[in-house]
């Protein structure tokens, strides 16, 4: 008798034990795709990727050849000067 409870006793720990291992892996699996994500993310900033770039010359990749006060004007205004993509009308 006491030896079967022995044997069902180190059969739960053993269940239990597997449990903690697999939720283990499974949270540093969630993990990894997190700082993946994070780290893709990051790189996609530095290379000005995000969508986002500061205004001027130094902050583009293939700058033109020459640039006036007007196209230093326009760039910063991007995207406000942008006309708009849908115009409602008036159908009644």
């Amino acid at each position: 008798m006491m030896s079967g409870l022995r044997l069902l006793i180190s059969l739960a720990g053993g269940f239990a034990i597997a449990r903690l291992l697999d939720e283990n892996r499974r949270l540093r699996a969630e993990l990894d795709t997190r700082m993946a994500w994070e780290a893709a993310l990051d790189e996609k900033a530095k290379r000005g990727l995000g969508g986002e770039r500061h205004a001027g010359t130094e902050a583009m990749r293939y700058p033109p050849p020459q640039w006036d006060e007007v196209d230093e004007a326009a760039d910063e205004s991007f995207p406000a000067s942008d006309p708009p993509a849908f115009n409602a009308r008036n159908t009644t």
